[in-house]
């Protein structure tokens, strides 16, 4: 993956903060990007939930309960 346009201050504070995890600024930002991967299909389940009937959970409950575990992680 080649990314063209990045402004030159984010490229810095990528770089920046690569090095203070003591990592090639490619692991950093693939490990970032597994991140806002995992993010992205956390929201599309929690959109597309449907609590069982008769279950008394609301769809407020299972949200909060994701963010509870994801949080907690």
């Amino acid at each position: 993956m080649n990314l063209r346009d990045v402004p030159d201050d984010v490229y810095t504070a990528l770089t920046e903060a690569a090095a203070a995890n003591r990592q090639s600024l490619s692991t950093f930002v693939v490990d970032r990007l597994t991140e806002v991967a995992q993010v992205a299909r956390l929201a599309d389940y929690v959109g597309a939930y449907q609590p069982p009937s008769g279950s008394g959970i609301t769809l407020d409950d299972a949200t909060s309960a994701v963010r509870e575990v994801r949080d907690a992680s």
